[in-house]
């Protein structure tokens, strides 16, 4: 009960301070409105956002995976210019009043080009709705989502700052959401994976020295546990485990999925697979093994166009070499 209530306290005295990294308040001079079925208002305060691509942007919204707290949402503005606080400020969440702010709308006129800064927004509002304690170090979040031993900002309530935003609570969880529920689309051609497009363009966590939270299956079933929505199937993606080295051979233990692009990279090379099956093995061959050499691989699903990259992995032939 001590715990709890000291949750409450810090989260209210948190909200003004997280409030005033951009205030907002009531400004009846929008050039455009759209109210969504569920009651939420998108207001335009640039000339080129009207009514038609409100409604679009709406459309977009929704298809971030959502539940009753989608009903919670109050406002999403679209600004004309850029953030009064930082240039650098592409969207904001205003927890005290469920309301998410878009910038840049002038230079921006379609909703594609909000897509991730809107999934992430929205996954501030996901995560105060479900888990008001989130930005706090001894939340099961947290300890799920494997803090403990990484340099997170846990000030960053009292202390925000653009220079080490990855490394915020609150910005860890959005980009979560992002991963786990957010709007996504198949990548069309297998050669923007052989031209290394795909990659470069892939949805990804914006913090990559943090495990990878598609493969986390315990956090998984706490999220889904706590708000009754279910990660779907297609989102998860493990990460790779080398099995074994021979010759010229590695092999490695993947997700047991088809369609998945994985990217060897040997520093003097790189490779290419796609999955055709679900076997779970995926194996590079005719490789120069040394020992001592680092690899990683880069990974992208090409059902959602989400993806991410391994850290090292440093060979020791004498452990691994098959017998």
């Amino acid at each position: 009960m001590g715990r709890k209530l000291l949750v409450v306290i810090l989260f209210i005295c948190s909200l003004p301070i997280l409030l005033s990294l951009d205030p907002i308040t009531y400004n009846s001079s929008y050039k455009a409105m759209y109210e969504s079925p569920e009651g939420i208002r998108f207001l335009s305060y640039s000339e080129s956002w009207n009514e038609p691509q409100l409604e679009n942007l709406y459309q977009e919204l929704i298809k971030n995976k959502h539940g009753e707290e989608i009903y919670l949402l109050q406002e999403v503005r679209v600004m004309g210019g850029s953030s009064p606080t930082n240039e650098r400020i592409t969207g904001i969440y205003h927890p005290l009043i469920s309301s998410i702010t878009l910038y840049n709308g002038d230079q921006h006129n379609d909703v594609s080009e909000y897509r991730n800064t809107l999934s992430h927004e929205y996954g501030h509002h996901f995560a105060y709705t479900y888990f008001p304690s989130h930005h706090f170090p001894f939340s099961k979040w947290a300890k799920l989502r494997g803090l403990d031993d990484v340099p997170v900002h846990w000030n960053s309530f009292l202390n925000y700052s653009l220079t080490v935003h990855e490394w915020q609570p609150q910005e860890i969880f959005a980009e979560d959401y992002v991963l786990l529920y957010g709007a996504s689309d198949r990548v069309e051609l297998e050669q923007d994976v052989y031209t290394n497009e795909g990659f470069y363009m892939r949805t990804q966590h914006k913090n990559q020295k943090l495990d990878n939270v598609l493969g986390n299956e315990e956090l998984h079933r706490f999220i889904e546990n706590e708000t009754g929505i279910r990660i779907d199937e297609d989102r998860k993606l493990k990460t790779p485990e080398l099995t074994a080295v021979s010759e010229e051979n590695l092999t490695f233990s993947v997700e047991k999925k088809k369609d998945v692009a994985y990217r060897l990279n040997g520093g003097d090379y790189e490779l290419y697979s796609i999955t055709d099956d679900e076997s779970g093995i995926l194996t590079f061959s005719n490789i120069d093994i040394t020992e001592n050499k680092v690899i990683s691989i880069d990974v992208l699903d090409l059902t959602t166009s989400i993806g991410y990259r391994t850290d090292d992995i440093r060979l020791h032939l004498e452990e691994l070499i098959e017998k």
